[in-house]
């Protein structure tokens, strides 16, 4: 009995060890963006629950962390719809992806959520839609971002201007962006922003900002009426003091949003991928006193916009939560 005793306590000491060494990486773009702010939470909650040890790796754009997460170089990523259609398609900065379909199919959801807003913003206050756009020169993103194509997608299908034919294109990487806007290289900035994000607010700090939003005649354009029917896309409206107290506009202001989420491969064993979603959602509330937009996010719409299978450890915790689990072939 006492050799029994002795090798089952082994066998939870060893059990204990393993679970503690727990490692899983996960991929964001940059200090400050949703996923960083998330991971960073969930590093704390998991690695006191479970012992996991969750490292959480900046400089990652979605593009290159989705498809390093398919790859299985890393464990965690951002779910973005609109990426995702386009590795599913290999089109856009898939097209040369060999493999993208089988990367496609390797991935799976954990949970979506309220995400980040399309926002546009400038110091000029003649310029207030995006029909003001023309002759003028504005940040979209870094060249070759998948972000550039989305969003001169968006401003065509709401205006009808092209870019770099009726207004000009400039590109620097998304950390030398505000700087654009301050020194007046740039008349429009863009910026995918949560409802509270500092950009806006610190680029007002000196002089207010006027952000654009979409008439209710841009929004009603049949093609932009198609553009909202992209996987996880949606039209919000919000009040400007989100954003923080120094933007001009008057009354609420309407823009696009997009759903995204995290996202996990299949190689993420059942138990790990449920005590991930499972840990999010019970500390929530805990992460929106610190992270007020959290506090939008609603574990009933956490599988919209979703054109990828969710990961059954997930799907479990949530069903377990009344959440209606999309089917994803």
């Amino acid at each position: 009995m006492k050799t029994l005793t002795l090798a089952a306590a082994a066998a939870l000491c060893l059990a204990g060890a393993a679970q503690a060494q727990t490692p899983l990486r996960m991929e964001v773009a940059a200090p400050g963006a949703t996923t960083f702010v998330i991971g960073t939470h969930l590093a704390s909650v998991l690695n006191e629950r479970h012992g996991y040890q969750l490292e959480v790796a900046t400089g990652f754009p979605g593009v290159r962390s989705m498809v390093n997460t398919a790859n299985e170089d890393a464990d965690i990523s951002l779910y973005a719809p609109a990426l995702a259609f386009y590795l599913i398609n290999q089109r856009a900065m898939f097209a040369d992806l060999a493999n993208a379909a089988a990367l496609a199919a390797n991935l799976r959801v954990l949970f979506t959520y309220e995400g980040d807003m399309f926002t546009f913003g400038t110091y000029n206050p003649e310029i207030r839609t995006l029909a003001d756009l023309e002759d003028r020169r504005v940040y979209l993103g870094p060249q070759g971002a998948a972000l550039v194509n989305i969003n001169s997608a968006l401003i065509q299908a709401a205006t009808g201007l092209v870019a770099g034919e009726d207004y000009e294109l400039v590109h620097v990487d998304w950390s030398g962006a505000n700087a654009l806007l301050q020194d007046g290289t740039v008349d429009v900035l863009f910026a995918l922003c949560s409802a509270g994000c500092s950009t806006w607010a610190e680029l007002s700090t000196g002089q207010p900002v006027q952000l654009l939003g979409l008439t209710e005649e841009q929004a009603a354009q049949p093609a932009f009426q198609e553009a909202l029917t992209f996987p996880g896309r949606h039209l919000r409206t919000v009040d400007p003091s989100v954003f923080g107290t120094g933007i001009t506009n008057d009354g609420q202001i309407t823009m696009v949003g997009e759903f995204t989420g995290l996202v996990t491969n299949a190689a993420m064993p059942d138990d790990v991928a449920y005590n991930v979603t499972r840990a999010f959602w019970e500390t929530r509330d805990d992460l929106a006193r610190v992270a007020p937009f959290v506090a939008d996010f609603d574990i009933m719409d956490a599988t919209f916009g979703i054109i990828t299978p969710m990961h059954p450890g997930a799907a479990r915790y949530l069903a377990e939560q009344g959440v209606t689990i999309t089917e994803v072939n």
